[in-house]
This record gives structure tokens, C-alpha cells and sequence, in this order.
């Protein structure tokens, strides 16, 4: 994006909110007083509210203020907007969104209120509750959650900073207060009856248990959250999910798919929820998934046959319950699945992420999970920025947080894929053992989408004949789990991307655990879609995307050629000890769309122009000779297509740490000043049609950034690697016979 786009963006922002509402006469305004000044800042809110660039926001915003006001209808229309906007994109949730106005105002609009509230709001609750869909009423209770008292305090501090003593107060100030007082009056004249009359709807509809606890052998406690709908026959099969991200919630997960017919068992993990043990990620999962399967096979409401779904760490979970894969285990869905070790978390080919320490806090802070602390971006990127700054080591940067990490420095005592991480999933020819159907699901921005590949590589090699499938398409994490964002990171996905993932997964289960037909969207073991002729294709194998390759070379003149010039080299320098940079690194932001590219410590190839359109479909590789003056080094490697209109599409990304490029399991160190290579692997596959008039552009650098832990070359364990081992820049030389490979699909 265009920087002085951004600055006018941010200047019309603040102009925006920086407008000022006159409150002398309210300036002695407490609590018990507020109404007035409510009043008065709806009115001056709605005169002067209208420069709101995103329209989600503005909708939200005026139709809260229009309820305060008591302008209904208007304010019913502006809710009607707003759920058209999010229709496409969750319709689901769009039904759903705004119910606990909706019901209130029309309460309010009912003459009966004003003589017995709660009997002509519990008749327009019922009235709305019986027009929604089942999944838009399994979902309904969140939306009737708030706490009064902390919505009180809120305002109370908003009325103590801004409003006693003042005669002004800015726009966005007096959005904030009216938002909170008509949070307030929802929560405390309505959410009690609201959260009464869903709990027994749900007790009409579903048997829940809440709380139940399993022993394991080694004495471990683990807590199950189960839902069976009471119109469903018994026994009937069980979906089981395997959760870290514990929450009251997750009770709805499985509402739902108890709606469509299963048992559901939300299984949290070992230290969760209501065990006592302690919480240690991704390290139990292998023996605890397999005596929770146990114990459900004993139960008179199962059939004895389990099915898995899930994604991130709960598709990672899956995979580590076919380790010791149960015989009542019938199929898993892993949705974009974590690969534990150096796949892709907490290393990306070797290479230690921050974010790790980040995802650590978030899941073992509490029984739950710690939303606040994970969703502070700010503050996590002070943490990285000081950490950076300071050139203290890695291992220090959860002492730079304020909270010493074991889990994080027992991470980082395993930089090598050794016994540590290959005992939580299937290893090479535990693989072969596998024989149950697998739909895996993932995207082409997924930040696991290397774990989902690795998965379903090494189910293919050492099993020939595995029953193994996938979905791969223009999705990020959450959308290969079902949320599908149609426009992310400046991309519009093609329209045969917004498929219904979630429908599909019943559909697997149903062919599978019912024995019904599969679903007809699955064609071939991998289905994908091609960004940018909006069609899905399928493949028997992977292996189909290595026929056909074009190369190009590295050039000294920075081009990408198939042509390889006289031999030569270009050189790059690295100061690990300059620290000025740490804004603009964690400022940057890698779209899919973009007009400018990472640069940063790096060298950019470029093609000439490509003169027809083809097919890219697969992984880019390569292999990139170099000469260091360091013992080792992380490379990166960004491939975009340079579009006829000027902007980037990226492509894919590459990361990793070139002592295990080798051999993952042992570190070889670089011999400094002597001609070495690097083979270009384990990067995000992709499927795009390269148009006519594009380039291919391909971003060569040294990793050096707050995100990620800094290779300072010495040969020491990286993460004892401190600033005053950077001494000398690094220096490194790329030779021009380096290449990389793009694959091209041809009819």
C-alpha cells in the first residue's frame, strides 16, 4: 500500500474522531445521573458521524446509538444492513448477529412492556428463536454473554478520565461511551432472562454433560464436554475433538454436530478445563486421545466407531492419535494441521519463531484460554521489539515478556527434529500402519500448511495405498477450517472457492460412519483450486506436479533467465548489530496483493515478461550455491508474480536454516569462505494461472527480523547466540548457477 495512501488515511481517521462535542453543561456527570448525557451524545453522534470508511463499523455503531434514542425501526434496518454485509462471508453468523437487540427493541415496541417485561420479551425471543436455523440457534447463547458489572466500571472510568471536569470530549470517546451504556441496559434488563430461556431450549433439545472427568493410567485427569441430541437414535457414532483452546463455549461445537446426528465428545487436553495436571502442549496427546476413545466405546450411547475433526493444534492431535492408532478410530478431517517440531511450528525448517512464546502464554496461562494477552498485538510486539533491541539471546526473550516459559526453553533445547518431537506424531514408517480414510484440508495461505503437507507426503510414501485425501485452496488458517475469508490480504477469491468446508465434513463422516455416499465435491485424492481460472482440479498424486518444470538462474545482472550468464556472483551484507530497523519490520505486513515487496536484507531476481498465461501448480524449488564468511545462516526466499498492473501476488515463501537443510535430525555446520548449496524445500504449495504480461519475481535474502530468532553464524546453539557474536557483517555470495524450479501444469 502506497505510504502516503495509508498517512491520508490515517489523517481523514483522525479528523474524523478528533471532532469535538461540547459537554459543559453535562460536566459533573456520574453513573446514577448519566441518562441526559447519554441522550445528548446519541443526538451530537448521529449529526456528526458520517466520514466512517468501513461500513461494518459504522452500521454497528449507529444502530446501538439509534436503540438509545429509541429510534427503532431505523435503527432495525440499520441492523438488517449490517447482517447483509457479513452475509456472504458467514451467513450462519449473519442470521444470528444482533438477536439480543433485535429482541429488545421489539420488546420495547410491544405495549405489554411497559406492565410485564419479561413475559412479552420471552414471546418475541420465541418468535425469533423459532425463525432461525439450527446452527444459528446453537450459536445464539454467545451472543447473550456480558458481565454488567464490567460494563459499569467501564463507564465509570470512561465518566472519571473524560467526562468530570471537562467541556469537551472527542468523537470517539462519546462512540465508546453510548456503545457501553446501551451494552450496559442490554446485559442487565435482558441477558438473564435470554440465558434462562436458552438453557432450557437446549436442555429440550440435547443431553449435555459438562463436566466430566477421565483417569488416565498414569493417574493424569482429563475433562470431557459431551452433547447427544435426544431425537437421535442410540447408540450412534461419536465425533471426538481434542481441544487446548478450552472454553465454556466449545459446548456449542458440539451441539452442532450432535445436530446432525453424532455423539459429540469435546476431549481438552491434560491440564485443561477442570484437570489438575500440569499443561504441557502436544506432548500427551498420543496416549490420552487413545484411553478417551477407551472410554467411549464403553458408553450405551455409542456404537463403538469414532471419528476426529479439527484444526491447528486439534488437526496436529489427530495425527498423534494415529500413533497408536485405536481400532474404533474409523477416519480423522486434520484441518490445517500443525506440523509439531520444524516443519512449521515452533520452527519453520529450523527456525525458532517468536510468535511461539506468544501461543504458549495464550493456552497455559489458565485452564482456559488467555484471549486479553493473545490478542494484544501491541504489546507482544514491544515484547519482540525490546527483545530485539536489547541483542540479548533468544532463550531470553520469555524473561523480556515477564514470565519465564519452561514450556518455551524446553522447546528450545530441541532445534534438531529429534526423538522429542517425533514422539507426538506418526515417524516414517509409523506412517505405513495408517489404514483408516483421511480427509485433510488445508490452504494455500495457511501458516500450517506445511504440517498438512507433510502428513499427507509421508502417508503416501510409506503407504501406497492410503486412503488419503485433500482439499487445498485460497484460504488462510481459519478459512482451511471452514471460515472462509473471500477477500483476504488484498486477494478476492474466484467464486468456486466459497465452498460450504463444513457441509463437506458431514458429508465425510456420513460416508464413512454411515456408509452413505461420498461427497460428491471430492473427485481425486487432491482437489485444488486454480486462483484465477475459478475451477477446481484434481489429481490422483502429487508427484503430477513434478513433470513439467521451468528454470531460471539467478543472474548477476538480477534477472531470472533460463540462460545461464558467464559465472559470476552478487554479493550481500548483513549487519546483525544494526537494530534500527525493528519498526519497519514489525510494521510490515506480507499481503497477497501488494505494491511493495520485503526487500530487506535481501536481493530481488525478475524475469522478463512472460508472454503467455500458464499454469502454476506446486511447490517452487531450487537449489542456491553461496559462499558465507559466517558457520551458518537462514535463508528466506519469496516468490511472487510481478501482475501487468505493477503489483505483487504472492506466491510462496521459503525459511530455513541451511547447517539441517542435509539432514533435519543433525546440524552440519557451513564451512566459512568455501562454496556451499542449499536445496530449496518445504515451502507453500500454490495453483495459480500466471497471466500474460506478468513477471516472476523472486525475493533472495538472510533472515534477520523481531519475528523470528536471529542466526548469528557462530555455530553455537542459535538460541545462546547473543548480540556480540554478530562481530563482522555477514557476507554472502550467490552464485549465479543457483536456480529455482516452477512448476507448470499442462493440459
Amino acid at each position: 500500500m502506497n505510504k502516503y495512501f495509508i498517512f491520508a488515511a490515517i489523517l481523514i481517521s483522525n479528523l474524523l474522531f478528533a471532532q469535538k462535542i461540547s459537554i459543559k453543561q453535562f460536566e459533573k456527570s456520574t453513573f446514577d445521573d448519566i441518562k441526559p448525557l447519554i441522550n445528548y451524545l446519541s443526538q451530537e453522534v448521529l449529526s456528526k458521524y458520517n466520514n466512517e470508511k468501513n461500513k461494518k463499523t459504522y452500521y454497528d455503531n449507529v444502530l446501538r446509538i439509534n436503540m438509545l434514542i429509541g429510534n427503532y425501526n431505523l435503527a432495525q434496518k440499520q441492523l438488517d444492513t449490517l447482517r447483509g454485509l457479513y452475509q456472504k462471508d458467514s451467513p450462519i453468523a449473519a442470521v444470528t448477529m444482533g438477536t439480543q437487540h433485535e429482541v429488545f427493541m421489539n420488546t420495547l415496541k410491544n405495549g405489554d412492556s411497559k406492565t410485564n417485561f419479561e413475559k412479552a420479551y420471552l414471546v418475541e425471543l420465541e418468535k425469533k428463536y423459532n425463525t432461525l436455523p439450527v446452527k444459528s440457534r446453537i450459536i445464539l447463547p454467545k451472543y447473550f454473554e456480558g458481565d454488567e458489572n464490567k460494563i459499569k466500571e467501564s463507564i465509570i472510568s470512561i465518566l472519571n478520565k473524560d467526562v468530570i471536569g471537562k467541556d469537551s470530549i472527542d468523537l470517539k470517546t462519546a462512540i465508546s461511551l453510548a456503545r457501553n451504556y446501551n451494552g450496559y441496559v442490554l446485559v442487565k434488563e435482558s441477558f438473564h432472562i435470554a440465558q434462562q430461556y436458552l438453557k432450557r431450549k437446549d436442555e429440550e433439545s440435547y443431553i449435555i454433560y459438562d463436566n466430566i472427568k477421565v483417569t488416565t493410567r498414569n493417574n493424569a485427569e482429563l475433562t470431557l464436554n459431551i452433547a447427544i441430541d435426544k431425537k437421535t437414535p442410540k447408540p450412534q457414532s461419536t465425533i471426538l475433538i481434542n481441544t487446548i483452546y478450552s472454553s465454556k463455549s466449545k459446548i456449542n461445537d458440539a451441539k452442532e454436530y450432535a445436530s446432525e446426528g453424532y455423539a459429540c465428545v469435546i476431549l481438552n487436553t491434560r491440564g485443561k478445563y477442570l484437570s489438575n495436571d500440569t499443561i504441557e502442549p502436544f506432548e500427551h496427546e498420543a496416549d490420552d486421545i487413545n484411553e478417551v476413545i477407551d472410554w467411549i466405546v464403553k458408553q450405551p450411547w455409542s456404537d463403538g466407531k469414532i471419528g476426529m475433526i479439527g484444526g491447528s493444534y486439534l488437526g496436529f492431535s489427530q495425527w498423534a492419535a494415529t500413533k497408536k492408532l485405536h481400532p474404533a478410530l474409523k477416519t480423522i478431517i486434520p484441518q490445517a494441521s500443525v506440523g509439531i517440531g520444524t516443519m512449521d511450528y515452533p520452527m519453520s525448517n529450523h527456525v525458532f519463531t517468536s510468535y511461539a512464546l506468544r501461543w504458549i502464554h495464550y493456552t497455559t496461562n489458565n485452564k482456559f484460554t488467555d484471549d486479553t494477552s493473545f490478542r494484544n498485538e501491541k504489546e507482544w510486539d514491544s515484547v519482540y521489539r525490546k527483545w530485539y533491541q536489547s541483542g540479548l539471546g533468544f532463550n531470553k526473550l520469555d524473561s523480556i515478556s515477564g514470565k519465564k516459559s519452561e514450556i518455551f526453553q524446553k522447546w528450545l533445547r530441541h532445534p534438531s527434529y529429534d526423538s522429542f518431537w517425533s514422539s507426538m506424531v506418526p515417524y516414517k514408517k509409523e506412517f505405513s500402519k495408517i489404514n483408516i480414510p483421511i480427509l485433510t484440508t488445508t490452504g494455500y495461505y495457511d501458516s500450517d500448511q506445511l504440517g498438512a503437507f507433510y502428513y499427507f507426503r509421508e502417508h503416501h510414501k510409506y503407504n501406497k495405498n492410503a486412503n488419503h485425501y485433500m482439499i487445498v485452496g485460497p484460504y488462510d488458517h481459519y478459512g482451511a477450517q471452514g471460515d472462509i475469508n473471500t477477500n483476504y490480504k488484498g486477494y478476492k477469491i474466484d467464486e468456486v472457492a466459497k465452498i460450504d468446508l463444513d457441509k463437506i465434513c458431514i458429508e465425510w463422516f456420513d460416508y464413512i460412519l454411515k456408509e452413505k455416499p461420498k461427497p460428491i465435491f471430492i473427485k481425486d485424492k487432491i482437489n485444488y483450486q486454480v486462483m484465477g481460472a475459478n475451477q477446481w482440479k484434481s489429481t490422483n498424486n502429487l508427484d503430477k506436479f513434478e513433470k513439467t518444470k521451468l528454470k531460471f538462474y539467478l543472474n548477476t545482472d538480477s534477472s531470472l533467465s533460463s540462460a545461464l550468464d558467464k559465472k559470476g556472483f552478487k554479493t550481500l551484507q548483513v549487519d546483525f548489530k544494526d537494530r534500527t530497523d525493528a519498526d519497519s519490520l514489525l510494521a510490515f505486513e506480507y499481503n497477497v496483493i501488494d505494491k511493495v515487496l520485503p526487500k530487506d536484507n535481501s536481493i530481488v531476481y525478475t524475469t522478463k515478461v512472460i508472454d503467455k498465461p500458464m499454469e502454476f501448480t506446486g511447490n517452487f524449488t531450487g537449489k542456491i550455491y553461496f559462499q558465507t564468511n559466517k558457520k551458518d545462516v537462514d535463508l528466506k526466499g519469496f516468490l511472487y508474480e510481478q501482475l501487468p498492473n505493477g503489483k505483487y501476488f504472492l506466491l510462496s515463501t521459503y525459511l530455513g536454516r541451511a547447517s539441517y537443510n542435509e539432514n533435519p535430525e543433525r546440524r552440519t555446520l557451513l564451512k566459512p569462505e568455501k562454496r556451499e548449496f542449499i536445496n530449496i524445500t518445504n515451502n507453500e504449495f500454490v495453483s495459480k494461472i500466471i497471466e500474460k504480461g506478468s513477471k516472476l519475481v523472486f525475493v533472495l535474502g538472510v533472515n534477520k527480523t523481531p519475528r523470528y530468532q536471529i542466526n548469528y553464524g557462530t555455530g553455537k546453539d542459535v538460541s545462546d547466540e547473543t548480540i556480540a557474536d554478530a562481530k563482522e557483517p555477514l557476507e554472502i555470495k550467490w552464485y549465479n548457477d543457483s536456480y529455482i524450479e516452477i512448476p507448470i501444469m499442462q493440459e
